[in-house]
């Protein structure tokens, strides 16, 4: 059991309470409830990682129909992160990003991302003022999308202006992530939108 990996309930309350609840449709729901995600119930403390691919893979159907698959788990990636900043978790790791800059704040990935459940890790590989690699131990979805939509939207949270996150390894679980962004010509970042993926 303790090699099982699993997804807290915050990381659960983010994306499908905080980002999507207005967004899901009834139909969304009932589907959700069906794979293991109640939400007219208090949430479980965890999910499992399969259970959560699973739910990922309703959420992008029922939000984002009308988006190619890779374009809407980098869409839900997005989201996850903007409902992480309503979390009181959220609210305390990313009080400090608005000053930190960009960099600084992809170093702090790490203990963002493992906040979240209880088996990922993150390595920022190299960087520099305007790029960085970064490894990721698990995606936690069926592609490396989720995870870039994450990333990217990090950057934004971070003043950062054009982002592009471009998985350059991906083994099925782990993957490798170029980075670059450039200085923000405003601060605000963009909802649920994301530069154009690259396969």
């Amino acid at each position: 059991m303790a090699s099982e990996k699993l997804m807290f309930a915050q990381s659960v309350e983010a994306l499908f309470v905080r980002a999507l609840g207005p967004y899901l449709t009834r139909d969304g729901r009932q589907r959700l409830k069906a794979v293991g995600l109640d939400l007219s119930e208090p949430l479980r403390p965890q999910y499992t990682l399969e259970q959560w691919r699973a739910f990922l893979r309703v959420a992008a159907q029922d939000v984002f129909p009308a988006l190619p698959p890779h374009e809407a788990s980098f869409a839900l990636g997005a989201r996850f992160l903007q409902g992480f900043r309503q979390t009181s978790v959220g609210r305390a790791s990313l009080s400090l990003v608005t000053q930190l800059g960009p960099r600084r704040t992809l170093e702090r990935v790490p203990y963002n991302v493992r906040a979240g459940n209880n088996f990922n890790e993150v390595r920022v590989e190299e960087s520099t003022q305007d790029s960085a690699t970064l490894w990721m131990k698990d995606v936690t979805a069926d592609t490396p999308d989720f995870a870039a939509g994450f990333l990217a939207e990090t950057l934004r949270s971070a003043g950062a202006g054009h982002v592009e996150v471009k998985p350059i390894a991906f083994d099925g679980t782990a993957a490798t992530f170029r980075v670059t962004w450039s200085k923000a010509a405003s601060r605000a970042p963009v909802a649920g939108a994301g530069p154009r993926r690259v396969h």
